[in-house]
């Protein structure tokens, strides 16, 4: 096998996560090495498992009396599941939304940000994009309005970072450029 037909998505060195707010404003990529908006906001850095795609969620099915599937639908958006491995303020604004807060450094300490977990899951719908590449070809999955459906545990455990895993449910497209120009 060529290698040029090995996709092993790794990660950019710097750029990898990005989120956005749903405005008028917000422009979204159509190619993978499209620069982006203002807008759009580093994460920070993901595990080196990656993001995990599910792209369709549920579907549900209607069978005819002759059990033959006559029309099926998407009861579900796709997710992808990641971990945030960067305890920041952009990075806990991903995960907690609307239930972040912050309070200016003064003489006593640095600037304080707080994610107030009795507000419960965050209802903020946010515009969301991994990118990556394989050599000369550059992948990106892009979610024009999705929302951080799930949360799991956090260890604060001595070793190790901190780790954020969440699943973003939403309007997923993966999108390639194979390196190959006309």
């Amino acid at each position: 096998m060529a290698s040029n037909e090995v996709n092993m998505a790794v990660g950019k060195v710097s750029g990898m996560f990005f989120h956005a707010p749903l405005t008028a404003e917000t422009t979204f990529p159509a190619y993978p090495g499209d620069t982006l908006g203002s807008e759009w906001k580093e994460v920070g850095f993901i595990s080196e498992e990656g993001p995990t795609l599910t792209p369709f969620g549920s579907t549900e099915k209607i069978k005819a009396w002759s059990k033959e599937i006559v029309r099926q639908f998407q009861s579900e958006q796709g997710k992808v599941k990641a971990t945030i491995i960067s305890t920041t303020e952009e990075s806990l604004k991903t995960v907690f939304g609307d239930a972040i807060s912050t309070t200016p450094a003064n003489s006593d300490h640095g600037k304080l940000v707080e994610a107030d977990f009795s507000k419960g899951p965050t209802s903020t719908r946010e515009a969301f994009l991994f990118v990556s590449e394989d050599g000369d070809d550059s992948m990106m999955l892009l979610c024009e309005s999705g929302i951080v459906s799930e949360i799991e545990d956090v260890s604060f455990a001595p070793t190790g970072a901190l780790a954020w895993g969440i699943t973003i449910e939403g309007d997923w497209k993966f999108v390639k450029d194979d390196g190959q120009k006309a």
